[in-house]
């Protein structure tokens, strides 16, 4: 395996700002418990409004629009100017549309809610992850996995926080969602000077892919990068969206089961980021992606299949192998992306991750026509399609950047 070229320059590269790092973990957090949070709310929207799957798919794909394929157009702009206030605000807003969800008294209000809350994740991710870039040193997917475990662990605990505030406050219980939003914006304004809007270091603190050609846009494996990242987040999607729903109308177990096995993986998932990081930059960025999506068919198929207790497990470790690839795939973006670090990161975080969330709608469909278990089969052997990519991108990147990173 070839030596990452990040690390070649590792000496002449300052240390990570951790405690940046964590400031930008901790909004990427704030921002996400929203994510996390809309899945258990869709079982009592389902029920209470009498939605359909694909109904209930499509809240989903709003919010996945709205949250994830705009977020470039956010990336652009951060690459234009210097946009940290889009830090607090992006978080508020995000908050703030999903304390409304349990006041909305039609579908239509469902919708707009949905898509401002997602309008408020999308602005916080590309300015959140440059940032994130420019604190970073060496190890970068290790440094990254610091700003991205927020993001992990704001989806779980959002799962957790829903099903208390659901149990408490009945569905009008999504307006404490905004206490963690207020909170965490407060304290991103107020530590917003000491946020860095450029690379702390010279030619050392810059990503690309390679030292030759520097500042050239790598487009054949970043393309196909965007391609496992939609695959990757079709399968997250479609297991966040249809397990509370598979639990509640197949199983025909209580709803408090299905959010309970969402926290779990959703929560595994930010223990794999964290893991991630420091693996990818010991065993190399590529070689993760290949073994995650080997892996996952088995996992799941032993979740659908095996007793409670070794369901559990399995799904546990779905959510870790699934996730652990989060950070690296976003180094490996803005590596291809070198002087546009906002756009490669709206493509990584937003674009792509949002385009395979489209495939909940699909999932929906086939739920309908087909019935859930279909469903939930069709998710398990998706990752064979995964594998097969991340083999064509390893060749890719020896061809047009000279190394597999």
């Amino acid at each position: 395996m070839s030596v990452n070229p990040e690390l070649v320059q590792a000496k002449a590269v300052m240390k990570p700002d951790y405690r940046i790092l964590v400031l930008l973990g901790l909004g990427h957090l704030a921002a996400d418990i929203n994510q996390g949070a809309l899945p258990v709310i869709l079982p009592r929207l389902f029920t209470e409004y009498g939605l359909s799957y694909t109904l209930a798919a499509t809240i989903m794909m709003v919010f996945n629009f709205s949250s994830s394929i705009i977020q470039p157009v956010f990336g652009w702009y951060s690459d234009k100017k210097t946009a940290l206030w889009l830090l607090p605000g992006g978080v508020l807003l995000a908050s703030l549309g999903m304390a409304l969800m349990g006041f909305a008294q039609n579908l239509g209000l469902i919708l707009l809610f949905v898509l401002l809350s997602g309008i408020g994740v999308a602005s916080y991710h590309p300015e959140g992850s440059k940032a994130a870039h420019y604190a970073s040193g060496a190890a970068k997917a290790s440094a990254m996995s610091i700003f991205s475990v927020g993001g992990n662990l704001g989806y779980g605990l959002g799962a957790v926080l829903m099903a208390v505030f659901l149990a408490v406050g009945g569905v009008k219980g999504t307006v404490y969602l905004l206490l963690p939003g207020l909170i965490v914006a407060g304290l991103l304004w107020h530590y917003l000077p000491r946020i860095p809007t450029a690379p702390r270091s010279g030619g050392a603190q810059r990503s690309g892919a390679s030292t030759d050609g520097e500042g050239q846009v790598y487009w054949a494996p970043l393309v196909l990068l965007c391609l496992i990242v939609v695959l990757r987040s079709f399968i997250q999607t479609g297991l966040t969206t249809f397990i509370p729903l598979y639990c509640v109308t197949y199983l025909g177990a209580p709803e408090s089961y299905g959010s309970t096995l969402i926290s779990i993986f959703l929560l595994s998932g930010a223990v794999g980021t964290v893991l991630g990081g420091p693996l990818a930059d010991r065993i190399g960025k590529t070689k993760l992606v290949a073994w995650s999506m080997g892996l996952m068919p088995p996992l799941i198929l032993l979740f659908l299949f095996a007793p409670p207790w070794l369901s559990a497990v399995a799904l546990s470790l779905t959510g870790a192998v699934l996730i652990s690839t989060f950070s690296s795939t976003i180094v490996l973006g803005q590596s291809f992306m070198p002087h546009s670090v906002g756009i490669a990161s709206g493509l990584m975080l937003g674009f792509a991750i949002g385009t395979g969330g489209l495939g909940a709608v699909l999932l929906g469909w086939v739920a309908d026509q087909a019935g859930i278990d279909v469903t939930m089969l069709t998710i398990a052997f998706l990752p064979v399609v995964g594998l097969l990519l991340s083999f064509l991108f390893a060749k890719l990147q020896r061809k047009y950047v000279g190394v597999v990173s």
